[in-house]
């Protein structure tokens, strides 16, 4: 074998000992931030509603007519003080439509179920077609986005 050729495998070697590596270490970060949600998050749904406390009509695909599309979520949380849960909604062009915020008090919450919602229909959201997402929070900790779809207003042909 040539001493070109060995140089060439030795490049590509290192290259994918240098990709591996890279790969690796960023799958760790990527964990390390992922522990909060894991954490206290048992559950979310985005829904219609909410009936005894639980999600009715889970899905991700709401008309204009719709009235509301409500997140759902069910956490476990500890503090000694009072705290925020809060929910980000964002239109299908990246601008923040609405910030809810529930103050919790201090406790021990398991398996806590609560939910927010904005309304669609005779609203606003109801002109902003495509896909949006909503971002939930506990106490400044991200722990999830979700995405869900609202769909272009029905026009009949005059």
């Amino acid at each position: 074998m040539s001493v070109r050729k060995k140089k060439n495998i030795f490049r590509i070697e290192l290259w994918l000992f240098i990709l591996m590596f890279l790969l690796i270490f960023s799958g760790v970060c990527q964990g390390e931030e992922l522990i909060p949600a894991q954490k206290y998050l048992q559950k979310i749904s985005v829904c219609k509603d909410v009936l005894e406390k639980n999600p009715v009509q889970e899905t991700v695909f709401f008309t204009p007519q719709d009235e509301k599309v409500v997140t759902w979520l069910r956490f476990s949380y500890d503090s000694a003080e009072k705290f925020l849960l809060k929910w980000e909604w964002i239109t299908p062009q990246g601008k923040l439509y609405h910030r809810g915020e529930v103050e919790m008090e201090a406790g021990s919450y398991t398996n806590y179920r609560t939910w927010y919602w904005i309304k669609i229909k005779g609203n606003y959201a109801s002109q902003l077609p495509g896909e949006w997402k909503v971002r939930v929070y506990i106490k400044d900790i991200f722990l999830t986005e979700r995405y869900f779809f609202i769909e272009k207003p029905f026009r009949k042909n005059d």
